[in-house]
């Protein structure tokens, strides 16, 4: 039996054996935003209280992922999981997105298992990674961000208040700016999928992963800037200490 939404709030961020959490005050920042928005309210102490937690967990976990879940019953779980696909070239294919009531969408919350189902339909189907489909628009995807190169050198990313926000991505945007492409919010529809020049998705379990085909479609015209820029700024941020929380 599925979960509620309201039953609980969760973040998944990187996590280092060797050098801790990565981008621990992102991730923290936005789960207390999603708890309030799902009405669950966080011990004043929490932070601290996951830490010292996972210090006590370390002996478990190794590197990969960190699942950071806290219930409306005020239970904490932490889980480990190791890399599946990270940096890769991917297949992809479309789902029919369900939509959530406005305090829900957008929040990492406890019916989270229709992403999960998603992504067993993908691999099913022998893709890699799903991408919810409103109205033939993407609007998120199953573990990531989805992002546009269009032919006019423009990065676009959805508009929708059901998409997640996602880390990875708004982490990376001041720079892919920087660098010299214009950065536009808006409807990821059909047309500019078809017509794209490259697709990626951004995620802290997927890193950064190029989108070749979607439902047996190829897409893009096989360049790979704006994916090995979105990689380097992701390796730039790895390399520095500062985003960093170390557990010890």
């Amino acid at each position: 039996m599925r979960q509620p939404p309201r039953s609980a709030v969760f973040t998944t961020l990187q996590y280092s054996v060797k050098r801790g959490l990565f981008q621990f005050r992102r991730h923290s920042d936005r789960l207390q935003e999603h708890a309030k928005n799902l009405r669950i309210e966080l011990p004043s102490d929490w932070e601290k209280s996951v830490l010292n937690q996972i210090v006590g967990m370390k002996s478990q976990f190794q590197d990969g992922l960190l699942r950071i879940e806290y219930t409306s019953e005020g239970i904490w779980n932490i889980s480990n999981r190791t890399f599946s696909i990270r940096n890769e070239s991917c297949d992809a294919i479309t789902v029919v997105a369900k939509m959530w009531p406005k305090r829900v969408a957008g929040t990492k919350h406890g019916a989270w298992g229709v992403y999960h189902e998603a992504r067993q339909q993908a691999e099913q189907s022998g893709a890699d990674i799903a991408l919810f489909v409103h109205e033939y628009a993407i609007i998120d995807g199953d573990r990531g961000s989805p992002i546009l190169l269009d032919e006019d050198g423009v990065v676009w990313y959805s508009a929708s208040p059901q998409a997640v926000d996602g880390i990875t991505l708004h982490s990376i945007l001041s720079e892919l700016k920087s660098s010299g492409f214009p950065i536009q919010k808006g409807n990821l529809n059909e047309r500019m999928v078809a017509r794209c020049i490259e697709c990626v998705v951004l995620g802290s379990g997927l890193g950064a992963a190029t989108i070749e085909s979607i439902d047996g479609e190829e897409i893009g015209d096989g360049t790979t800037r704006l994916t090995d820029l979105c990689r380097d700024i992701l390796s730039s941020l790895e390399n520095e200490d500062s985003s960093w929380t170390e557990v010890e």
